[in-house]
């Protein structure tokens, strides 16, 4: 086994992705639960577009702070991966709105998640968008 990291494949990314839904799930179930108070009690409005951008921006909010704080969510964690800058560095502000705005797009067309089935270093669109790497761990680390 190798011990220096080495980029993240599909499947393992697609498994961290769905611990994190989970996460995900709960914290828009608690964001909700916060705007009832300003609607006298009663549910939201969904067509609402600042209600539409809250609840996007929940997701911006746990995945940046995670990137940004380690590189890793607890799905990533779970599955040893850790985002990191081109370089090697921590992931930058900056890094973390491209990559999200570019993991949305990727997501949608899901070609860009395929990508790395094709790109020699294992990378998604999101990856190559913000200058970040997804890499496998070694064990202990």
């Amino acid at each position: 086994m190798s011990l220096s990291p080495y980029p993240a494949g599909l499947v393992r990314r697609l498994a961290a992705a769905v611990y994190d839904l989970f996460l995900l799930v709960g914290l828009w179930l608690l964001s909700g639960l916060l705007l009832l108070p300003f609607h006298g009690g009663h549910a939201v409005d969904g067509q609402n577009l600042w209600v539409r951008l809250y609840f996007l921006f929940i997701p911006y909010l746990f995945f940046s702070w995670f990137w940004m704080h380690g590189g890793q969510t607890l799905g990533m964690k779970a599955w040893r991966m850790q985002l990191r800058n081109h370089d090697g560095g921590p992931v930058q502000w900056h890094q973390a709105v491209i990559r999200y705005i570019a993991a949305w797009l990727s997501w949608l067309s899901i070609a860009g998640m395929l990508w790395c089935l094709i790109d020699s270093q294992r990378r998604t669109l999101q990856d190559i968008a913000s200058r970040t790497e997804l890499v496998v761990l070694p064990r202990g680390e």
